[in-house]
């Protein structure tokens, strides 16, 4: 049985918010599993949640444009968790869409692009950023209705969204402190809601959305997600995830060439608090106890130590953030104007991808 965390809430009414938080995984994981993201693409019509604070929102805008580098490790890693979970596995395997370096480019990329849709314009009707929400919205759908008609009823369920929804926002909420995101409360208040918003656009139901009205109700959603759902489908992970993974870093590759698999895998276990893979001597859990990354090749170590420099260290500097940031300005730039890492490792035809066309 699942043995859901205590809640402490500050505001409102602790009773009442407390029980529906002891709920929320047990819901979650029961009725969500079998109730669809959409069953119809024309059943809907996008709009704005009554509840949309757009000062909230462009704050978060503004939020991840100062942490760009480590809110995108941050969504790396969220991408590389979720194909942990089983019933998102096995979708994204029937699709074929991201088996492969080429086919995980085109679709990553595309992710990013759509996501930096979203952190980048207005939230308007007929803007990029709308226009970019409907066009996920209806892929969800029917890539959904193909699998459900394929998989022996497989769906892309409201638990598959809110788990996906933890992979872009999770570790932001969770692991600011190690990925060396600058905290402020309003600021995490504002990054959640602005997924809150994103997430009931894309057909979350409130009662499944991971961001609530409250960072403290969110972070208690988070850490139930994480502590039972993601730290043991990483733990129990099936084969076709190392492929997957291998795929997903190797086609991100062209977007930013300091990745690693192994490197990047350590980090998203490191954040979900997996057994074994602690790196600093303070995080042992005992004197003398083995840890997962004595066992990568020495370029991998390097880049894990690196990356652990950078979030730990040298963002805690503005110079540095600034040159961080900066980079992956850049790698935005490049990737959708002159992407010549993939030109050169998969020709100019799947090098460059569009969105919204």
């Amino acid at each position: 049985m699942l043995q859901p965390l205590p809640s402490i809430l500050s505001t409102g009414n602790p009773e009442r918010s407390g029980d529906n938080e002891k709920h929320y995984l047990h819901n979650l994981l029961t009725d969500g599993v079998t109730t669809p993201v959409d069953s119809d693409v024309d059943a809907y019509e996008l709009e704005l949640p009554p509840w949309y604070d757009d000062a909230k929102f462009k704050k978060a805008q503004r939020y991840f444009k100062r942490n760009f580098f480590a809110m995108f490790v941050a969504k790396m890693c969220g991408l590389l968790v979720i194909l942990a979970i089983p019933s998102i596995l096995d979708v994204l395997v029937y699709t074929k869409q991201s088996s492969t370096a080429v086919t995980a480019y085109r679709r990553y990329v595309a992710t990013i692009m759509h996501v930096l849709n979203w952190y980048y314009e207005d939230l308007v009707p007929d803007s990029p950023s709308w226009k970019s929400i409907a066009y996920v919205r209806r892929a969800h759908i029917s890539t959904s209705k193909r699998s459900n008609s394929k998989l022996a009823g497989r769906i892309i369920s409201q638990k598959d969204m809110a788990v996906t929804q933890f992979g872009f926002v999770g570790y932001i909420v969770l692991g600011y402190k190690k990925l060396g995101i600058a905290y402020r409360t309003e600021d995490m208040e504002a990054i959640v809601h602005f997924w809150r918003v994103i997430g009931y656009m894309i057909g979350i139901q409130d009662r499944y959305n991971l961001c609530t009205d409250r960072l403290s109700t969110t972070e208690q959603r988070m850490t139930q997600i994480q502590e039972q759902v993601l730290r043991p489908a990483l733990v129990a992970r099936k084969e076709t995830f190392e492929e997957m993974g291998n795929a997903l870093i190797d086609g991100l590759w062209c977007f930013n060439p300091f990745l690693d698999y192994d490197a990047f895998l350590f980090l998203t276990s490191r954040l979900t608090d997996v057994p074994g893979y602690h790196y600093w001597k303070e995080e042992h859990p005992s004197p003398g106890c083995e840890t997962i990354y004595t066992k990568f090749t020495r370029y991998s170590r390097f880049v894990l130590y690196f990356l652990l420099l950078v979030h730990e260290t040298l963002l805690n500097f503005i110079a540095f953030r600034w040159y961080f940031n900066s980079q992956m300005v850049l790698s935005r730039f490049l990737i959708t104007y002159f992407p010549f890492l993939a030109i050169f490792k998969f020709g100019v035809r799947d090098a460059y991808v569009r969105i919204l066309k």
